[in-house]
């Protein structure tokens, strides 16, 4: 069914693009000009359409992915990579709550060891981030790949436990570094913001010292600039972001949805943390 709606909407937008062409080449009236008005309004419903298929479309297969990848891992279930007796990055079957097991990928070369991979893109193929606020709530992609673990189940991890992140930015072939030594998820009432970030070290800074709450936003659904939502899309931005529907500087919104193309974020349970 999936498959049929998009074959649908790619040929009513090749209906409708061929329409406006013939507009373009016959511009005759105002009647004519109000038509066009109207075939350019379609082309950017389905336009959106085709974006949220395109979307639903990586996550199932991203969940059947992972659901083979779970019936394979021979790791023992964890709650947190602290857990990893192993010197050795891999794949374990993490359990959090009631929920069924669900693929991380535990980090134990980097400061030590214990870090869980919860983000993770190296520009890989299209489409892979440009998901729905649904998606990003679930997550999706593989483990050992590029992927998203969810944010409803980065918040049960973090929210009232004592967490630390890491983000990896790797920009013209250097990598650059920060690391907050608390990290706190709210919940998706509020649209699972950063309820707590602690003080940073190293040369990545990724969020200023500021007060203001910054909740996760996609290309869907946010309370941004109209602008931003199109270089979300360009860009597969979904990201935590300070609301601002009024003011936007598309120059530093875009450099900072590009970067996010060569983003690395784990967490880590502090030592000593329930």
């Amino acid at each position: 069914m999936l498959f049929y709606n998009c074959f649908l909407v790619v040929f009513l937008a090749v209906s409708i693009k061929a329409e406006q062409e013939d507009l373009n080449s016959h511009r005759s009236s105002d009647l004519t000009a109000s038509r066009l008005k109207e075939v350019q309004e379609q082309l950017v419903q389905l336009s959106d359409q085709l974006n949220t298929l395109n979307s639903q479309m990586a996550t199932r297969m991203a969940s059947v992915a992972n659901d083979q990848e779970r019936s394979c891992t021979r790791n023992p279930a964890i709650t947190d990579c602290s857990e990893v007796k192993d010197q050795r990055s891999g794949i374990y079957p993490l359990k959090v709550c009631s929920d069924p097991p669900y693929n991380v990928y535990c980090n134990q070369t980097f400061e030590d060891g214990s870090w869980m991979v919860i983000y993770n893109r190296f520009d890989g193929p299209d489409h892979t981030f440009n998901q729905t606020w649904e998606a990003y709530r679930r997550g999706f992609g593989q483990p050992d790949g590029e992927h998203f673990i969810g944010l409803e189940r980065l918040h049960s991890l973090t929210y009232g436990r004592s967490y630390e992140v890491a983000f990896i930015l790797n920009r013209d072939g250097q990598e650059h570094v920060g690391i907050y030594d608390r990290f706190e998820i709210d919940n998706g009432r509020d649209h699972f913001p950063i309820r707590v970030i602690g003080s940073g070290r190293g040369g990545l800074r990724l969020f200023p010292e500021t007060t203001e709450l910054r909740r996760f936003q996609t290309y869907d659904r946010n309370n941004l600039h109209p602008l931003a939502r199109v270089t979300m899309i360009e860009e597969e931005c979904g990201f935590w972001f300070v609301d601002m529907p009024h003011g936007h500087d598309s120059p530093g919104f875009q450099r900072f949805c590009a970067n996010l193309r060569q983003l690395k974020v784990m967490i880590r349970k502090l030592p000593n943390a329930s």
